[in-house]
């Protein structure tokens, strides 16, 4: 039942440009509208956070994102699945109903974050996700052990509806009684070919991963041998990570935090990391925090199996949290991850607008690997704990977790641009602003910046206002180190703090010796109310800022040159940029 004098939208088909936009009086539509993304993914209206059961169709070649979603109030509560398609990840066809919803005794308090099993098990989608039967659940506090429990679910319509299964809930955590955790939900189901080979498997397992963390011991995830040819059945194996509460090997590796949610396996040839989303992180004046994080490591033949830490780093440095991944067979099986952002707004904003929080734009993660490094800009190389650092003749072999934006997304929000502007190649021999002609608040920019291991500042000021009055300040320090999302100026959001990024430049040396600084590679994503920041394919930083309607301008700038010079390569901006949404 909708909440009382909140806006409603009406569930009737349509397609329009921006958002749907429910039939309001002229001020309620503007506050719906006034920072509502226009490229990202969204519920039609009221509470979203965490994507689940991503996945995409080859046959249909169609992407497919579940969502957690209150349709009632624009706050979390009531929480049931939304669900959204697409073949462009850019224009989408959203639920105007819920098509998983809290009704039975196992999941009447919610049905939260779930996955699907990998496409290639067959046609009929097959769901898992956490059952709620009893609240309030929060690491914080006493842990109820059946609370949450794990259920699954089937379509054949794509997704349209769902059969519970007769079994459910499949499993509950009764064998974890004698222990005292902090969680157990967020399912996660993969193949896992080191797995197999660690447990002497010639046929392809499947295995299933349930977050949280042992109380004042360690943050985990659990980890379950699933029966292929029956489903509800999935056989204890055993915590598969433990590591000491905020472990934090550098402030080059995120915070491991004290529970773990919704952690993902993402295998490659060599490297296998988990994606985790921690919570209870202690960071930035002793403020409890939680963050997306990724661990490196190998697979220890003990009993039970259990996994090492090897290297690890932060997915995202900013608002990002609860990813989820799958395979994309459209791009060489790629590995894709959503995320999703909530609101940093005051409560009476969030009322009148009639919704919170939106997902990221799609990324791809991949293992990212730099040869002949024999230096950084400050940092000594073996300090650098979300590398693996390996020497060689020619220097230093550095691998970690990379991370850029879809390429299909890319090509899909060029193709649907207004207008691209070119801002030509610019020396600064002193510091200061360039503005790049652009007035527009969703936009895409790219730029290449050579910078020197000085005090200089450099990088993008974002939705500005015609005096700068008002900005968001994207800058890189190479003296620091850091990358920092400045959000001091960025409009009426609540405790908008700035997100600082260790990100460092890697000198290298050729076969012949000359050695070459790489450029800072700046990727940005602008949307109303979303920034999301990609450096050089390995540092990602997301932010939300909500400024007002005349702060619409971008510019380069530098400051503190100190006698140095900054070179701006061509920057290039696509801007006027809209998505569509059919809600169904």
């Amino acid at each position: 039942m909708a909440l009382v004098g909140l806006p409603q939208y009406n569930p009737q088909s349509s397609e329009q440009v921006l958002s749907p936009t429910p039939p309001l009086l002229p001020d309620a539509a503007t506050a719906f509208l006034k920072w509502r993304p226009q490229c990202h993914l969204q519920a039609s209206h009221g509470w979203m956070n965490d994507p689940c059961a991503v996945s995409y169709d080859p046959e249909e070649k169609v992407y497919r994102v579940f969502y957690q979603w209150n349709p009632h109030s624009p706050f979390w509560d009531h929480i049931c699945w939304g669900s959204a398609e697409s073949t462009n990840l850019l224009d989408w066809t959203v639920s105007s109903a819920p098509v998983l919803s809290p009704q039975t005794s196992y999941d009447g308090k919610g049905i939260f974050t779930g996955c699907s099993v990998p496409p290639s098990l067959g046609k009929q989608l097959t769901i898992f996700y956490t059952s709620v039967s009893r609240l309030p659940i929060h690491y914080s506090l006493p842990y109820n052990l059946g609370a949450e429990t794990l259920s699954m679910a089937t379509s054949t319509d794509g997704g349209r509806t769902w059969a519970r299964a007769a079994k459910n809930p499949i499993l509950e955590p009764d064998h974890l009684a004698d222990l005292n955790i902090t969680g157990w939900r967020d399912p996660f189901v993969t193949t896992w070919t080191s797995m197999d080979k660690i447990l002497g498997r010639k046929e392809t397992g499947l295995y299933g991963l349930l977050s949280g963390g042992f109380r004042d011991t360690s943050p985990t995830c659990f980890l379950y041998d699933i029966v292929s040819t029956d489903m509800t059945k999935w056989n204890f194996i055993g915590p598969l990570m433990t590591v000491e509460p905020n472990y934090r090997p550098s402030r080059w590796s995120g915070d491991c935090g004290v529970n773990w949610e919704v952690t993902n396996v993402l295998t490659f040839d060599k490297y296998t990391f988990l994606l985790i989303s921690a919570e209870g992180g202690v960071e930035r004046e002793d403020r409890s925090t939680r963050a997306s994080i990724w661990i490196a490591g190998s697979l220890q033949d003990t009993a039970p199996i259990t996994m090492k830490y090897e290297f690890g780093g932060k997915f995202d440095h900013g608002d990002y949290y609860a990813a989820n991944t799958f395979r994309d067979e459209s791009l060489d099986n790629s590995i894709v991850v959503w995320g999703w952002l909530e609101e940093t707004l005051a409560d009476e904003l969030i009322v009148s607008q009639n919704w919170n929080g939106c997902l990221t734009v799609p990324r791809v993660a991949s293992v990212a690997t730099i040869r002949n490094v024999v230096g950084t800009l400050h940092s000594p190389i073996d300090q650098l704990t979300n590398f693996e650092v390996v020497r060689s003749e020619d220097g230093h072999e550095l691998t970690t977790l990379g991370v850029e934006v879809h390429p299909r997304y890319v090509s899909s929000l060029r193709q649907r641009a207004e207008c691209s502007v070119v801002v030509p190649a610019v020396e600064f021999l002193r510091p200061g602003v360039v503005d790049c002609g652009v007035s527009a608040t969703s936009w895409e920019l790219e730029t290449e910046i050579t910078v020197t291991s000085s005090a200089v500042q450099v990088g993008i000021l974002a939705l500005h206002s015609p005096d700068y009055a008002q900005q968001t300040r994207l800058s890189f320090c190479p003296e620091t180190e850091t990358f920092t999302i400045d959000r001091s100026r960025s409009g009426c959001g609540k405790e908008l703090h700035a997100y600082d990024a260790p990100h460092t430049l890697f000198t290298t040396r050729t076969g012949d010796g000359a050695e070459t600084v790489e450029k800072l590679k700046l990727h940005v994503f602008c949307d109303k109310s979303v920034i999301e920041v990609f450096l050089n394919g390995r540092t990602a930083v997301s932010a939300r800022v909500y400024p007002d309607e005349g702060s619409c301008r971008i510019s380069l700038f530098v400051e503190n040159l100190n006698g140095q010079t900054v070179q701006f390569s061509e920057t290039k901006v696509w801007h006027g940029i809209t998505g569509k949404a059919t809600i169904e």
